[in-house]
């Protein structure tokens, strides 16, 4: 008896790990893309921006970033798994779904405007004009925007070709791109697409030093189908308010009539007439200065410190650079406890810390 009870153990575990093996096995199968050209494949993908797809993404960061004043929504985005559907009929019109256990929150992309929808607190909100820039959110990270914008930030850059993989079905074919810009903290980005459309299905971004990927973003469904994208309907009991679209500024109380720099760390400013903030340099290597009131820029001097951010000496002032590659955060407070700023890029954390002397220079002049 207790020998065949044994067995009959023994075979449903058999039958178990069978059945957990399926769904490996069937991807197993599944034909790889084959490797192209990457310069063509390059060139396939930034024209992609036409091709309508619906699906599921997910995309998992392992950026352990402290928990920053008014920046605790972009921090989620980088630090954990964000689980997204998307519906994308063009540039101009998509609706892309962030999906968490108990919520939803939509993004609407239409002609006429851009909408959002909180599904916990039943709120629709209707943005008006268009932000000069804007903190990075959850369609960023889709695989087709952010290799888009990847190989759009490193135009010139050499591209090899990487083995094909399958991605939700797709028989993708692979490039890697390694940025030549010394003072990007990136050390590489693989990208895979559909060689027949050039829509990106997988990302993943690896930070200068590393080995393993800090961010990863993939289709685990996908239909390559243009959706129906209108407007959302607004349903019995839901709150509709009208405000102007979110941006930098607002979101980190950008201090208005407060001129930035014209240049810092020898690279010119690219964002002209919004005052207090600025985005200095080009490609990966950009970075953001923002001009904050005292209270903001002390609160996450200290939130930099406490995870692990690095005092630094300067002639003056105060500044705190945190790394947590790739990203590096600076914090410059000058000697008077007035206005600060806040840096942050995808950049060596010794770029941030040139940027802070600069700052504070000006200031005290």
């Amino acid at each position: 008896m207790r020998r065949e009870r044994r067995h009959r153990w023994t075979v449903v575990a058999a039958v178990a790990a069978v059945l957990l093996s399926v769904p490996a096995i069937v991807a197993a199968l599944r034909p790889a893309g084959r490797v192209l050209d990457p310069a063509g494949l390059r060139d396939l993908v930034l024209r992609s921006d036409s091709v309508p797809y619906q699906g599921y993404a997910r995309s998992a960061g392992a950026l352990a970033l402290p928990d920053l004043p008014d920046l605790s929504d972009v921090a989620a985005l980088f630090a954990g798994t964000t689980t997204m559907h998307a519906w994308y009929a063009g540039p101009d019109r998509y609706r892309v779904a962030v999906l968490t256990a108990t919520s939803e929150r939509d993004v609407y992309r239409l002609p006429d405007g851009e909408y959002s929808w909180d599904y916990g607190t039943n709120t629709l909100t209707a943005f008006t004009g268009t932000p000069s820039l804007r903190l990075p959110r959850a369609s960023d990270l889709l695989p087709p925007d952010l290799a888009r914008w990847l190989l759009r930030s490193t135009a010139g850059d050499a591209v090899s070709a990487l083995p094909g993989r399958n991605v939700a079905g797709v028989a993708a074919s692979g490039l890697r791109i390694v940025p030549a810009d010394p003072d990007t903290a990136i050390g590489q980005a693989d990208v895979w697409a559909d060689p027949a459309s050039g829509l990106p299905v997988r990302v993943e971004v690896t930070a200068r030093g590393q080995r393993a990927p800090g961010l990863v973003t993939a289709f685990d469904e996908l239909d390559r189908t243009a959706p129906v994208v209108t407007a959302p309907e607004r349903a019995a009991g839901t709150r509709l308010t009208v405000t102007s679209a979110p941006d930098v500024a607002q979101a980190l109380r950008a201090l208005g009539r407060s001129r930035l720099p014209s240049a810092l760390h020898g690279r010119p400013a690219r964002v002209s007439g919004v005052d207090g903030v600025a985005l200095y340099g080009w490609g990966l290597a950009t970075f953001a200065v923002v001009r904050v009131p005292p209270d903001a820029a002390s609160s996450v001097a200290d939130a930099a410190e406490r995870a692990g951010g690095a005092k630094l000496v300067l002639t003056a002032g105060r500044a705190v650079v945190l790394s947590i590659t790739p990203l590096s955060l600076a914090v410059v407070q000058p000697p008077d406890g007035g206005r600060g700023y806040l840096v942050a890029g995808l950049v060596v954390p010794e770029v941030l810390g040139e940027v802070a002397g600069e700052l504070v220079q000006r200031s005290i002049r």
